[in-house]
């Protein structure tokens, strides 16, 4: 694969945030957002925050030390559980700046299991709920550190002995908001809007920030109109005439005094390349610049990290360079996580993919990237940081998006161009992926319904009126407000009455639904969880009943097989990656079976069907020529069709089929590489379909092009009722 794009090389602005001169609990002097948000904390009224500060601008310190000194029992809500952990090590260096106690309690499923086993219960409501009040006894403040899966089903009481410790905390606190897909901001915004409106005697909460890039319109719609709070950006000034000085400025070698560098000036060079295909060009075209552009690695001491989309591009990457470079080359990503702490602290050379796009910190002097959006390009563009030294940065990108960028005179003809300008650059360059606006109605107003029917249903009877109002008046201004005219409450009850059942229990769930195996790696003999569709595609792969499995693995993989038996798809040995194709394919998987005919029989049209629960998928694996085949596939397809036995009459598989090949829908509903859409293999049939959420939002797309043509009114696929 060639790069037959243009290139682009330009200067980049280094980022200086202003400094306060005032005591902090912290030892230096704090940036304008810190100083902001500690007040909002002080003031000790009701708030609701976004602070947008850049990577490495202090967004964590900025709610932790007001949260520190007021003595505020807070939940802090973190993307990914590697982040709940790397984040503990970060906030427990802080607590020192205090004389109390303070206990942080880390809620993710590893150390949930390893407290059932402390406290000698079985189910993961009690240990929160036991874990938090020992801890309460013995100190003085409790932040409790979690995903938002946990916080999500406490706060839903999915839990079969419910834990309600949620209600005991005054402040919240959403990382990496922006990273989360439309259905999950709509759900961690209801249910921190409920909990804020509850009276003082359910839930203490009242001060809820969000640690995000910069929101756009509708999302500041949704702050400040959606919820009950007041609306804060602590990043703005507050106009009172007093701090109206600016907050950021750029600079090219050295910040100004009272300005602290958190974002160095770096030599950019932009390239092109397909998405998913940059190792292709590194490899092939480019593979002598690869090689001297880390380099400096070894020659140097300078630390390289080179992140790009795919597993297997990192794969690859890291062999070439692993072979080529005399120095520490090591990989990370979401199927070779395993010693990442100490993988982070001691590379050279770092090949990784989102893995550690956010969050996870570790220091940088080089940085080669693949970008296939504008938020993927400014998100790993950020993990060069703090340092005041130039720093040089390579990305690969789109050809359009390198032709965009080759013809801007905002970037060709400045000797310097600042941060805000490549990010209103990258705005016009990427185009905009299409959003599925009525999703909110159509989905996030039922999931939310569905969640007061339960609430007012568990409620005393004097109760149920109070918490139907509220909830029907929170759910109308969060999910009506930016709606189509045409949509009103009676349409969204209709809806929601009319929906399969199963579908509005799947909804209850922070995330969508997804097909995991648990993989013995005998290359690192280590056990974990992961994607089936990656290890279909690419792996060395056998699969095992239960049984057999367990006796295969050692030891140390016993914990994390009792974890996730019960919950996996599937249990297989993993030897390594099988060749790809010239192309870097690897099998062809598709869904196929009975039940998936039945799903595509129902309708002439796309729009006729609904998303359902598939209840008995089954997975056909289609190899390439050379390429060996999956033998043991029957065993992986008896036990997802058995998912029901053991999750459940609503644990099938969501899905929303359409009669249409993977490319076309693609093109058709403007999806995007990232949308995972999966073929369907049935004779005489081209179809494909989309799992859990993305399921939803299809379907959202599917009708809204659906009712732009017809004159009667579909809403939710019900017709209207005049």
């Amino acid at each position: 694969m060639t790069a037959d794009g243009p290139s682009v090389e330009c200067s980049l602005t280094g980022v200086a945030l202003r400094t306060h001169d005032e005591p902090y609990p912290f030892d230096y002097e704090p940036y304008a957002h810190q100083h902001r948000m500690a007040d909002l904390v002080r003031d000790d009224e009701g708030f609701v925050a976004v602070n947008d500060s850049p990577t490495g601008g202090g967004k964590t310190a900025s709610w932790l030390a007001p949260a520190l000194t007021e003595r505020l029992d807070t939940v802090a809500i973190y993307p990914t559980n590697a982040l709940v952990v790397d984040q503990r090590a970060g906030i427990a260096e802080e607590l020192d700046a205090v004389d109390h106690e303070v206990s942080l309690l880390t809620l993710t499923s590893e150390e949930l299991a390893k407290r059932r086993s402390e406290y000698g219960v079985s189910e993961n409501g009690k240990v929160i709920e036991q874990w938090y009040r020992a801890e309460r006894r013995t100190g003085d403040q409790v932040i409790l550190l979690t995903n938002p899966d946990i916080f999500v089903m406490m706060c839903r009481d999915m839990y079969r002995n419910p834990s309600r410790e949620y209600a005991n905390v005054a402040f919240a606190v959403v990382d990496e908001f922006h990273r989360a897909g439309r259905k999950e901001q709509n759900t961690l915004r209801y249910l921190l809007d409920e909990l804020y409106e509850r009276p003082d005697r359910q839930s203490r909460l009242d001060r809820i920030a969000f640690l995000s890039a910069t929101p756009d319109a509708a999302q500041e719609r949704q702050f400040e109109r959606g919820m009950a709070a007041p609306y804060h950006r602590v990043t703005e000034s507050s106009g009172d005439g007093v701090d109206t000085q600016p907050d950021r400025r750029a600079f090219t070698d050295s910040p100004a005094d009272g300005w602290r560098s958190v974002m160095p000036p770096v030599d950019l060079d932009v390239r092109t390349a397909p998405t998913f295909g940059t190792a292709d060009v590194l490899l092939e075209d480019d593979a002598d610049d690869l090689r001297s552009f880390c380099a400096p690695a070894a020659d140097a001491g300078e630390a390289v990290a080179v992140i790009l989309d795919g597993v297997h591009e990192v794969r690859r990457v890291w062999e070439f360079l692993d072979a080529e470079l005399d120095c520490r080359v090591e990989r990370v990503d979401g199927f070779h996580s395993d010693r990442k702490a100490s993988k982070l602290r001691e590379f050279d050379v770092l090949v990784s993919n989102s893995a550690v796009e956010v969050g996870i910190d570790f220091d940088i002097d080089r940085l080669l990237f693949a970008a296939h959006d504008r938020g993927s390009f400014l998100q790993r563009l950020g993990r060069l940081r703090t340092s005041r030294r130039r720093s040089p940065a390579r990305c690969y990108v789109p050809r359009s998006v390198a032709q965009s960028l080759a013809t801007d005179d905002r970037i060709t003809t400045a000797d310097a161009v600042t941060r805000e300008t490549l990010d209103a650059v990258l705005d016009d360059a990427y185009p905009s992926p299409r959003e599925p606006h009525s999703f909110d109605w159509r989905y996030s107003a039922p999931e939310a319904l569905e969640h007061l029917s339960e609430r007012r249903d568990n409620a005393p009877p004097d109760r149920q009126e109070a918490i139907t109002s509220r909830g029907r008046a929170r759910i109308e201004r969060q999910f009506l407000a930016d709606a189509d005219a045409r949509v009103s409450r009676e349409d969204i009850y209709r809806t929601t009455s009319e929906m399969d059942w199963r579908v509005l229990r799947a909804l209850q769930w922070y995330r969508g639904d997804s097909v995991q195996a648990l993989v013995y790696d005998r290359t690192t003999e280590t056990v974990r969880s992961y994607d089936v569709f990656y290890l279909l595609r690419y792996g060395q792969v056998t699969f095992h009943d239960q049984a057999t499995f367990e006796q295969s693995i050692p030891d140390s993989g016993q914990a994390t097989f009792d974890r996730l038996k019960r919950y996996v798809d599937g249990f297989c040995t993993y030897d390594g990656t099988i060749q790809p194709t010239e192309e870097g394919w690897g099998r062809s998987v598709a869904f196929t079976g009975p039940s998936i005919a039945e799903l595509l029989d129902v309708g002439t049209v796309n729009s006729d069907r609904r998303p359902r629960v598939l209840k008995k998928p089954k997975l056909s694996v289609t190899p390439s020529d050379g390429q060996p085949r999956v033998r043991t596939l029957d065993r992986l397809n008896d036990r997802l069709q058995r998912r029901r036995d053991r999750l459940g009459k609503e644990a099938g598989l969501l899905c929303y089929p359409l009669s249409i090949p993977a490319t076309v829908a693609r093109e058709s509903y403007d999806l995007g590489k990232f949308f995972f859409l999966y073929p369907v293999a049935l004779e005489g049939q081209e179809a494909c379909l989309a799992l859990g959420t993305d399921a939803l939002y299809l379907h959202s797309l599917v009708m809204e092009d659906a009712e732009r043509n017809d004159s009667d009114g579909l809403i939710g696929g019900v017709t209207r009722r005049e």
